[in-house]
């Protein structure tokens, strides 16, 4: 075969081979910040409205059974780490004053940064390596977005919930519009990390918003919350808005999850944040891809957030570490055999970064239908943590909100679901 020297093809013909190379995707990851799993219009709440947000599911493979941490930080690292807390060390929010070495300055680093850095992945590190720009805004836990891999970021000083970047939201989307049209105009892929500290706390929603919930003898705690959910689904639109007027929709692909539950009239409880029980870990998730994705609404698969991880890397190009445990979200038959899933919950303050055990409260697995509930080595916080202190099991299908404990009928399924929990726990 005779061979053309290059100089001799067209200028043309390479840039038609060029341009038919291809591109790969830009990605957008948005966390909402504690809100309950029913408390969405495609979850069929009867009073919050979520057009944005329910017409972005609409477009996805959604999954309605996902299931997250029952508090911040550990499932914002479970995100950055894809693994779970027994395992990347971040077990709760802060670290308990007796867990640090005696002697430790004031102004030191803070270990639970240290600990977050140590683990074998970041995911930002891994897509800014495979060829992204990167970006955070929102929560972001004890460190600054370049500390983590991020190559843009509004988190630039350490903090406890993320500084700077908790403007976005509340304060407007300038930053992260920015951000895309900067790596537009450089020609690469991007990455946002989209976790406004929405519909967080303080609960001060527009009063246009806060109208549409009051006189309806909702309690002012629910009206409050409800009308940042609308508030937090109006940003979503914004960014949906952006991205179809700059014509990046369609290879812009988008995941959603809480990174926590809530209640509308405890707020954090015995049954919500803070808790194992389901409206303190269950959250819907969903990717929307245009692409490559075809819609789908799945209401009995279990998903977990430790499958976040995976899924984008795999997305974007990029190896994934071989001791992930998460599964790639898109790959169907690999989520609907898997049968379980386990949950851990700890208490607020982290007793010993490297002994999970001496914070633990209630290990949960959730097998089906069926959901165990097993007590930990220490007793919930008085101030914060709430949780079981016998072992409780549960039917889901029947029983969604748990309220009837079946342990003392059926021993032989706590017996069952306990085997799944220890072969899933290796701390």
């Amino acid at each position: 075969m005779k061979l053309i020297p290059l100089l001799l093809i067209p200028l043309s013909f390479l840039a038609a081979v060029s341009a038919a190379e291809p591109q790969k995707p830009n990605i957008i990851l948005i966390i909402s910040d504690d809100q309950g799993f029913p408390d969405y219009g495609f979850m069929g709440h009867p009073s919050v409205k979520t057009p944005n947000i329910d017409r972005i599911a609409s477009q996805s493979l959604l999954y309605t059974r996902g299931y997250v941490m029952p508090v911040c930080s550990p499932s914002l690292a479970c995100l950055l780490t894809g693994k779970l807390p027994h395992a990347n060390g971040i077990t709760g929010n802060d670290l308990d004053k007796s867990a640090k070495p005696p002697g430790t300055p004031a102004n030191s680093r803070d270990p639970l940064a240290q600990q977050l850095l140590s683990n074998s992945l970041t995911l930002p590190k891994s897509l800014t390596e495979a060829g992204y720009l990167t970006f955070q805004s929102g929560k972001l836990w004890n460190v600054t977005y370049k500390e983590v891999g991020f190559t843009h970021g509004m988190t630039d000083t350490e903090g406890r919930h993320g500084g700077a970047g908790l403007a976005i939201g509340r304060e407007g989307m300038k930053p992260v519009f920015d951000f895309i049209d900067s790596a537009q105009s450089e020609k690469k892929p991007f990455f946002v990390w989209y976790a406004p500290m929405m519909p967080h706390q303080p609960h001060n929603p527009p009063q246009d918003l806060l109208a549409h919930f009051q006189g309806k003898g909702l309690t002012p705690a629910a009206e409050k919350y409800y009308a940042m959910i609308e508030w937090f689904d109006q940003t979503c639109g914004e960014l949906e808005d952006y991205l179809v007027k700059n014509k990046l929709a369609e290879n812009t692909v988008i995941l959603y999850l809480a990174d926590n539950g809530w209640s509308a009239n405890t707020g954090p409880g015995p049954r919500a944040k803070l808790s194992p029980f389901e409206l303190g870990i269950r959250t819907p998730m969903f990717v929307r891809w245009p692409a490559k994705v075809k819609p789908m609404r799945d209401d009995e698969t279990l998903a977990s957030i430790v499958d976040f991880a995976p899924t984008i890397l795999k997305i974007a190009g990029a190896k994934a570490p071989s001791d992930l445990p998460g599964l790639d979200l898109l790959e169907r038959e690999a989520m609907t055999a898997r049968k379980s899933i386990t949950i851990e919950s700890y208490t607020h303050n982290i007793a010993d970064l490297t002994a999970p055990t001496k914070s633990l409260v209630t290990r949960a697995v959730i097998d089906g239908w069926s959901k165990l509930l097993t007590p930990g080595t220490v007793g919930p916080d008085q101030k914060y943590t709430t949780a079981p202190q016998e072992i409780q099991l549960f039917d889901l299908k029947a029983d969604p909100m748990e309220k009837v404990n079946l342990a003392a009928k059926n021993p032989e399924e706590v017996t069952r679901l306990t085997a799944i929990q220890e072969k899933a726990w290796k701390p």
